[in-house]
C-alpha cells in the first residue's frame, strides 16, 4: 500500500473546502419533518439518532453526484443507505471484529462502483490498512461512503478501539489515495450526556424531546461523522 504523506497546505485546503461547515450546515436538520420521504420515517424509532442526518446527507451526495453504481460491496445488508441505490450487484462482506476482517481484505473483483460500510471503522486496530485494501478494490472514479463515531460508549469490546474527528476521517482517506468529496458531522451535548448516563443510544423522539421539538448540531459537540470519497 503506498501511503500518501500530506503537506501542511493539503491538510489546510481538505480542511477550508471539505470539513469546515457554515452556519447553514448545523441548522439544517434542527426539525426533521420537512425531509422525511417515506423511507426515513421507519428509521426514526429505535435506532441511535446520529444515523438519521447521516442517511439524509447520504441521500443528498447520491443525488448531487449521480451516483449509480453497478457493482456495489458493503458491509452489511441492513444499512439504510442501501435504500437510496439501485446497483446492478451486490457483494457482501460481513465485518464482526473477528470473523472476517478488513485489514486483510482479498476478493476476487477489484472494479466495485461503491462501497459502503457504516459504523466499522471504530472496530479496526489499523484502519489505514483496511482502507488501503479497500481502495485495492474500487474501480478508477469510484465512490467509498462510512461513518464512525467520534465519542461513544464502547461496545463489541474488546474489539472497540478509537473515535475519528470529521478532519481525521477526511485524513485517513486522503493518506490512503482517495479524494474526499464531501464530509458531514452531528452532535450535541444532550446526546452526549445522554449516552453516558443511560449507556445506550437516543432515538429521533428522545432527542426532541429532550430538545423541546428540536435537534441541535452543535459544531463543537461532534458525536458522530461520515464522508464520500473517490478514487481518482
Amino acid at each position: 500500500m503506498n501511503i500518501k504523506i500530506l503537506s501542511p497546505s493539503d491538510i489546510a485546503r481538505t480542511y477550508s473546502q471539505k470539513v469546515k461547515k457554515d452556519s447553514e450546515y448545523f441548522k439544517k436538520y434542527e426539525i426533521i419533518d420537512g425531509f422525511k420521504d417515506g423511507k426515513i420515517d421507519q428509521f426514526l424509532e429505535g435506532h441511535d439518532y446520529p444515523r438519521v442526518p447521516c442517511i439524509l446527507d447520504f441521500k443528498e451526495w447520491v443525488g448531487k453526484y449521480g451516483i449509480a453504481p453497478q457493482k456495489l460491496l458493503a458491509t452489511c445488508a441492513d444499512d439504510f443507505e442501501l435504500n437510496y441505490l439501485k446497483p446492478e450487484s451486490v457483494d457482501f462482506i460481513p465485518y464482526n471484529g473477528t470473523d472476517f476482517d478488513l485489514h486483510t481484505l482479498s476478493l476476487a473483483k477489484n472494479d466495485y462502483n461503491f462501497m459502503l460500510f457504516s459504523q466499522t471503522l471504530e472496530h479496526l486496530h489499523n484502519p489505514l490498512v483496511s482502507i488501503g485494501n479497500i481502495y485495492n478494490h474500487i474501480a478508477l472514479g469510484g465512490y467509498v461512503f462510512t461513518s464512525v463515531p467520534t465519542i461513544n460508549i464502547p461496545h463489541m469490546t474488546p474489539c472497540h478501539f478509537w473515535g475519528m474527528y470529521p478532519m481525521g476521517l477526511a485524513m485517513l482517506f486522503e493518506a490512503a489515495g482517495f479524494s474526499v468529496l464531501e464530509v458531514g458531522q452531528w452532535g450535541n451535548f444532550d446526546y452526549i450526556q445522554y449516552i453516558f448516563q443511560n449507556h445506550s443510544w437516543p432515538d429521533y423522539w428522545t432527542l426532541r424531546n429532550l430538545g423541546n421539538g428540536k435537534i441541535l448540531n452543535e459544531e463543537k459537540n461532534v458525536a458522530q461523522c461520515w464522508c464520500l470519497v473517490q478514487k481518482t
